[in-house]
């Protein structure tokens, strides 16, 4: 990729230059039946058509296609030149393109597309989650048309005004009401890739400076990733995103020399990934006078990845999936992923001690782009003396707690089945499968990429009552376990919890040993995306 961009800037050179080199040589064949008349000898097929059928032709054609068919002849260059086809690229990468009305600064859309070229996938994923220890972080990429960059920002969320109220069902439980407010970090900017005019072409294997800090000596470079093929998968390898999140592709998230070899990085365009990138951060300490002698220090890198759409988009038979926000108190706001799978198995959840992130016979499900693969995990019993952050009753109650409430759900769901009748059954077709809530951010006790908690099922076999009380008049109310664990994510845990189903976009969560209610909230992606 070395110098191609650069040199497309020149009236010889095309952007095929670029995307041959790094892509392979493909011969473009146009197999065309036309009751035109035949060409002439030193004429095409296809050039022989009339300009606007080859123009909705190459409609059809990928950039990397365009910059192929540009090298056959001076006619189908002008053809490829073709200002609205690159209109449509860098509109496709935009999701909300209707606020992009030109390429300025650029001059063209065709510069636009080449001076971003190949990060434009970072507006097109929009949602971007991080590895960083814990805690991790989210941030949201668009398209500033004002300044013609791409730049990302940190989501945030806080607590907002509250209060506590007492549940009118059970009087000894505290209710802590959540209003958070959710918005972009703008005094923090994670990602900044300027328009230029002089683009470097040196972008599959070398990493771009990005100027995000006003602070005097931080620095930040973004760097492109190669996935790792699911045939080398292996559970032994640290890889983000974790195997519980769905994704099509997976990178190493641990490396001694912090990513420097090549091999982290990909060499060709079709061995690059468009779901994960680096962010390698430092700080920097020279002398004015003497600036070679700079010291460099703190150095880190984080790898970032990107959440399929199909999995945080509610839809018609999964309303309640999508990427929500959750009070955890003295740890403040935290980012989750709610997924809504279908149920295969009747499982019983343990409150015994995990040595991996699911409880005994729960599975989850890797989305891969043909198939959906199940993979199990499982527990070991808690020995003797362990302890966690809480203390908690004996199992012999846990287990007079898990028959009353299979016992009580059954009741329950008898009772709400015989009132509403078999009309309303087209109703209930989304009340089905099993909820998992899994961090995005964390905290030191639970950490990003974690499950927070699950509900096993949301229709009638895990449905324990529907509220009657005030505030949560109407809500069904359904058998969960909540994640809870020491500092260090020592002794992890499921504790009985019950989901409190109160709207698609609102959620709560009683935490039966600790006899509190949080709330979770929606937050909808889109609204982050104007600049």
């Amino acid at each position: 990729m070395e110098e191609f961009i650069g040199r497309l800037r020149s009236t010889s050179t095309s952007l095929s230059s670029l995307l041959i080199d790094n892509h392979g040589d493909v011969a473009t064949q146009c197999l065309i039946t036309t009751s035109a008349p035949p060409p002439s000898p030193q004429m095409s097929s296809l050039e022989a058509l009339p300009a606007e059928i080859i123009t909705h032709i190459l409609a059809f054609l990928t950039p990397v296609d365009l910059a192929d068919l540009s090298q056959s002849s001076h006619l189908l260059r002008s053809h490829a030149y073709n200002d609205l086809l690159w209109m449509q690229f860098v509109r496709d990468a935009i999701p909300n393109y209707d606020q992009v009305p030109s390429p300025s600064p650029a001059k063209s859309w065709r510069d636009l597309y080449v001076a971003h070229h190949p990060y434009w996938f970072l507006v097109r994923h929009k949602v971007w989650f991080a590895d960083l220890p814990n805690t991790g972080s989210i941030i949201i990429a668009r398209y500033n048309h004002r300044l013609g960059c791409i730049e990302g920002y940190r989501l945030i969320a806080e607590h907002g005004a509250h209060t506590f109220d007492i549940w009118e069902h059970n009087p000894g439980v505290i209710i802590h009401t959540f209003n958070p407010e959710v918005r972009l970090w703008l005094d923090d900017m994670v990602i900044k890739l300027d328009y230029t005019d002089s683009v470097n072409g040196k972008r599959l294997q070398h990493e771009i400076s990005m100027p995000t800090n006003s602070t005097h000596g931080v620095c930040s470079n973004i760097s492109l990733c190669q996935p790792i093929p699911k045939e080398l998968q292996h559970p032994s390898m640290a890889l983000w995103p974790p195997s519980i999140i769905p994704s099509l592709q997976r990178v190493r998230n641990e490396s001694q020399n912090k990513f420097r070899d090549d091999d982290h990085k990909p060499r060709t365009l079709d061995r690059m990934s468009d779901r994960t990138f680096r962010i390698r951060k430092w700080v920097e300490f020279s002398n004015l006078m003497q600036p070679i002698g700079s010291i460099r220090m703190g150095e880190d890198v984080m790898t970032y990845s990107t959440l399929l759409e199909e999995s945080y988009m509610p839809t018609k038979d999964k309303p309640y999936q999508g990427i929500w926000v959750g009070d955890y108190s003295g740890h403040g706001c935290e980012f989750l992923l709610v997924l809504q799978r279908e149920v295969t198995t009747n499982t019983t959840m343990s409150r015994q001690s995990s040595t991996s992130s699911l409880p005994s016979g729960m599975t989850i499900a890797e989305i891969e782009e043909e198939a959906q693969d199940d993979s199990g995990a499982g527990f070991h019993q808690m020995s003797q003396g362990e302890t966690v952050e809480q203390v908690y009753d004996d199992d012999e109650r846990d287990v007079r707690e898990v028959d009353s409430a299979t016992e009580t759900a059954r009741t329950a769901a008898s009772n709400v089945q015989g009132a509403q009748g078999s009309s309303n059954d087209q109703r209930d077709n989304w009340r089905f499968g099993r909820l998992e809530a899994i961090k995005l951010t964390g905290d030191i006790n639970v950490p990003r990429g974690q499950y927070t908690w699950i509900a096993e099922d949301i229709g009638h076999r895990g449905l324990l009552r529907v509220g009657s009380e005030q505030m949560f008049a109407g809500a069904r109310m359904v058998k969960s376990w909540g994640r809870i664990a020491g500092r260090g994510f020592r002794h992890d845990r499921f504790i009985p919890s019950q989901l409190i189903m109160i709207s698609y976009d609102t959620l709560a969560q009683y935490w039966e040993d600790f006899g509190h209610i949080s709330f979770y909230k929606r937050v909808n992606i889109d609204d982050h995306l104007n600049v």
